[in-house]
């Protein structure tokens, strides 16, 4: 028999869940089939040439320079070389903006409570209310190419959210999340 807490209990991981699963974003990957990732074991990082975006937010030598120290450091945390010639791979990068749209609706919601000895059950109900919200995400895409030919091997791209009046600050935790993000899918097959 199922007893009042374990419904909580229940209720409350399967919410958690949903939340989190609502937060994640989503990687997209690709690779070249049958290529010997183990040999790359240096990389040397192409600047990026035109600016890829006219967002002032994101188009800057600042922002280049942030961009290029958190691929460098996280190369070299995972043991590449990080090298100006002779590399086993390049690595190139582009930075951009898209726009978003998202929006909200009425809804249904569910609640359970216990106090004492006593439990209670309640249902609310969102009015039909909608509401459309369009935002801007940085997009950031690395490319690994081979450096004889300069064939793709390995693409990857993420995004976050990009607000207005965005700091310094929080430019290089939006950096350094996405870099950590795309760079923890190479090579192909692992997870950081």
């Amino acid at each position: 028999m199922i007893h009042c807490k374990q419904i909580w209990r229940i209720i409350s991981a399967a919410a958690a869940g949903l939340l989190l699963a609502a937060c994640a974003t989503t990687t997209n990957v690709d690779y070249r089939q049958g290529y010997d990732f183990g040999a790359i074991t240096s990389v040397s990082i192409s600047a990026p040439g035109q600016p890829a975006s006219h967002d002032p937010r994101i188009s800057s030598p600042l922002v280049d320079e942030r961009v290029n120290t958190a691929i460098s450091r996280h190369l070299s945390v995972r043991g590449y070389r990080v090298v100006a010639q002779g590399a086993t791979a390049r690595l190139n990068w582009k930075l951009t903006t898209r726009a978003g749209v998202e929006s909200y609706q009425s809804g249904v919601s569910f609640g359970y409570g216990t106090f004492s000895r006593r439990s209670a059950f309640g249902v609310g109900y969102g009015f039909p209310l909608y509401d459309v919200d369009s935002y801007d995400e940085a997009v950031l895409t690395v490319d690994i190419l081979d450096p004889a030919d300069g064939g793709l091997l390995w693409r990857a791209s993420a995004s976050r959210r990009l607000n207005d009046g965005i700091t310094p600050e929080k430019l290089n935790g939006l950096v350094n999340e996405l870099v950590s993000e795309v760079l923890g899918q190479f090579p192909p097959g692992s997870r950081q």
